[in-house]
């Protein structure tokens, strides 16, 4: 029954997944670790065994939530940040890309960030697009 369903969905150009039979699917589902709703992470055995898919999430979710610290939360809602706000000025994505780096680096946003000051972090990041060259 799943085959003909794919087969009837890709003659009407419908993405479709057969979990019977992963490898005629057009999607599959990955066993999702979230952490802190900020870090997706997903884990897939191709349809071989879901079973051993939660097994692995298990295992690495539990790595993930010992290694990646509240400060590397707070780096990536800096990134978002930046990024959003280097679009508005630095026009080609090579230059951004150095931009981001650079900011990942600077002294000023690391102290801080260690001090939780976001909104000085913001009012940085603005005037360090401003002045990017």
């Amino acid at each position: 029954m799943n085959q003909k369903i794919v087969q009837t969905a890709k003659k009407m150009k419908i993405l479709s997944y057969a979990s019977d039979s992963p490898d005629s699917s057009d999607i599959s589902y990955l066993s999702l670790i979230d952490i802190k709703k900020t870090i997706k992470v997903g884990i897939s055995t191709g349809g071989g065994s879901p079973i051993m898919a939660k097994k692995i999430k298990s295992k690495t979710e539990k790595c993930l939530q010992k290694n990646i610290s509240d400060q590397d939360i707070e780096l990536i809602k800096i990134q978002k940040f930046a990024r959003s706000e280097s679009k508005k000025y630095i026009l080609t994505q090579t230059e951004r890309k150095k931009f981001l780096y650079e900011l990942m680096n600077d002294k000023r946003v690391k102290e801080l960030l260690k001090d939780g000051k976001y909104k000085a972090i913001q009012t940085t990041i603005k005037k360090m697009v401003k002045d990017w060259k």
